[in-house]
């Protein structure tokens, strides 16, 4: 049987393969907004479930809608556990991003919590990921775990000095760089402490070394220093960021 390939189906093999991809962040809870940027050229979209007020039911209809246009859709979850991945994963989200993996054993439980065979993935063929019930069960299986992407986020002083560790997992596809909350844990001022710009020049280094792709939160000025720290995947902004811009540039354009 001939696989077509779709930007959803295709975002993992792409992200692995070294592919630079550019995304979104979504903080509003509505399929509308959704929809929107989901007709885009974006590679794409994160639903901010850990730091936006995006419910159960608000989530499942953001993913309905970027399915519907073949959107690459990510949650990055409030919990940090394989249980808290289930449900995205469920409602057809491509992947999920998973905050705070600062040990081998947390990297050990998502990797699992992300794949059927050999890992732990509770499974269930009638959500909107199987088909509803509709699916051949070993092909939908097969195709989740050739598709599902996993993305464990460091942003904790004891994930930089586990990151050896974490980064040999070989489920984890890619690792997340959280910079805002390298400086809270070290006490620093800025991203451009030496003490935070050291530890991530540390973590991409150690990723780069065990060929695992490395993805982070990055502003226009910051692209050039990320990509020579070995970045590919990079969320540019959210919604929030866009109307703000665009709120400000109309006022100047119509002063």
């Amino acid at each position: 049987m001939t696989l077509k390939k779709t930007r959803k189906s295709s975002f993992r093999s792409r992200l692995l393969s070294g592919e630079e991809l550019i995304g979104l962040f979504v903080k509003t809870p509505s399929h509308s907004i959704v929809e929107v940027m989901g007709n885009s050229n974006m590679d794409f979209l994160v639903l901010d479930q850990e730091h936006s007020p995006i419910d159960l039911n608000a989530m499942d209809t953001c993913l309905m809608a970027g399915r519907s246009l073949d959107m690459p859709m990510f949650v990055r979850i409030q919990q940090n556990t394989a249980t808290g991945m289930l449900y995205p994963l469920d409602c057809g989200a491509t992947g999920v991003i998973i905050p705070h993996v600062a040990t081998l054993i947390k990297a050990e439980e998502i990797a699992a919590g992300g794949r059927y065979r050999g890992g732990k993935r509770g499974f269930a063929g009638t959500p909107r990921a199987g088909g509803y019930g509709t699916r051949d069960m070993n092909d939908y299986i097969d195709e989740a775990d050739r598709e599902t992407t996993v993305i464990a986020q460091i942003e904790d002083v004891e994930a930089v000095e586990n990151i050896e560790q974490i980064i040999q997992v070989n489920d984890i596809d890619c690792i997340f760089l959280g910079r805002m909350d390298l400086i809270v844990g070290y006490g620093a001022k800025s991203i451009n402490d030496k003490i935070v710009v050291e530890a991530v020049e540390h973590v991409c280094s150690v990723a780069r070394k065990a060929g695992k792709r490395i993805a982070a939160y990055a502003k226009h000025e910051e692209k050039e220093m990320l990509r020579a720290l070995g970045v590919t995947m990079f969320a540019v902004g959210s919604e929030h960021n866009l109307i703000q811009k665009g709120i400000t540039n109309l006022i100047e354009d119509f002063s």
